[in-house]
């Protein structure tokens, strides 16, 4: 006990150097003033409450070790990402960074990077990327899901883009295309979750894990295949329903068994770094740059899928505004004018030769 008091002397010494330092019981804040460490603590604790309710039913015990959280402020986006080590069915350790601006991070990432802490405490072993993530996103404001709602609609309405959810279920890393994991994955839990509620939607994953998916749909929500399912979302997507209120987790789920492993598994939540010429996107939030070497393959036109755009979303001129296939906007018609020849150049004139001293090899003749 001894050992360990003296390692969070050393600590809060480390973090006083750096910055300044707030402890609550479950978090060692680390951020650039004594203001920003109190509110990134408070806040922490706060959706440490509020997320384990929403999915759990009930709240996490306190951890024995604190997490340790990184604050900095950036004007440059904001993010996050967690880590954890698993082993045998234990939480070894984690730890948390959040980097943008103060009011999304308190508001947006923060909730997200806690919300991978509830889902750690509940599997205790990694979750599949796709639930990971948009149960996290789940758990933001209504900017960042209403971002996400716009971004899945412009990824299903471009050819090849989309990932099959059977494969998307099926990914363990990161794909090069991140986002497509982000939207689907908070769409497609969105969608459940609605269905049912939050203990129903853990049960699902859960029972998913093993590779069973069909048989996990089939006993949660009804559906008798992962393509069945995937419809039915489509479907949900194109009439344009408005979200549902939070759902909480009206029958809670015993904690499930964690598979035994025999190294301890580390788990970030990071994704790979977004290129930088593109165009503005969804902000990303958590897991490692893992990504996993896929190419979708392109659809055929006659399986293309065709979204109305989010309500409140802006439809730019000539787009395709009705029906499922994509309506194909005919090209501005091109006048050409009379072909154009260049006279070729004339050809230089030389003039007569000058007679001077020629330099010997290895000297200089003036």
């Amino acid at each position: 006990m001894a050992a360990r008091s003296s390692i969070w002397l050393v600590l809060a010494g480390a973090l006083a150097s750096m910055g300044a330092g707030y402890r609550t019981p479950n978090f060692v804040i680390e951020a650039p003033t004594p203001e920003i460490a109190r509110e990134a603590g408070q806040k922490a604790e706060q959706y440490r409450k509020e997320k384990a309710l929403e999915w759990l039913g009930q709240e996490m015990p306190q951890w024995p070790d604190p997490c340790p959280l990184r604050v900095t402020i950036t004007m440059n986006g904001s993010g996050g990402a967690t880590s954890f080590a698993f082993d045998h069915g234990r939480i070894l350790g984690q730890d948390m960074h959040i980097e943008g601006s103060q009011d999304r991070l308190m508001a947006s990432v923060l909730p997200h990077e806690v919300t991978h802490t509830v889902f750690a405490y509940y599997f205790r072993q990694p979750v599949p990327r796709w639930a990971d993530e948009g149960g996290a996103v789940l758990s933001e404001d209504d900017i960042e899901r209403n971002r996400h709602d716009q971004l899945v609609r412009q990824i299903l309405n471009t050819p090849g883009r989309a990932i099959p959810l059977r494969r998307l279920f099926s990914m363990t890393k990161y794909p090069p295309d991140v986002m497509v994991l982000y939207a689907e994955g908070y769409s497609v839990s969105n969608f459940l979750v609605a269905k049912s509620d939050r203990g129903v939607f853990l049960n699902f994953v859960h029972q998913g894990m093993g590779g069973e998916w069909d048989a996990a749909l089939k006993a949660n929500y009804g559906y008798n295949s992962v393509e069945e399912l995937e419809k039915g979302w489509v479907e949900s997507l194109y009439h344009a329903r408005q979200q549902p209120s939070t759902q909480l987790a009206s029958r809670p789920a015993p904690a499930p068994e964690a598979k035994p492993s025999e190294r301890v598994v580390m788990r970030q939540t990071a994704p790979p770094a977004p290129p930088l010429l593109e165009a503005p996107r969804a902000i990303v939030r958590g897991q490692a740059a893992d990504a996993e070497p896929y190419t979708p393959a392109p659809k055929a036109k006659d399986s293309q899928w065709w979204l109305p755009p989010a309500p409140g979303a802006v439809v730019p001129a000539g787009a395709a505004t009705a029906g499922w296939q994509p309506v194909p906007v005919p090209p501005s018609s091109v006048r050409l004018g009379a072909p154009r020849v260049d006279t070729a150049p004339a050809p230089p004139r030389l003039g007569q030769p000058v007679v001077g001293n020629v330099a010997a090899p290895g000297r200089y003749t003036p």
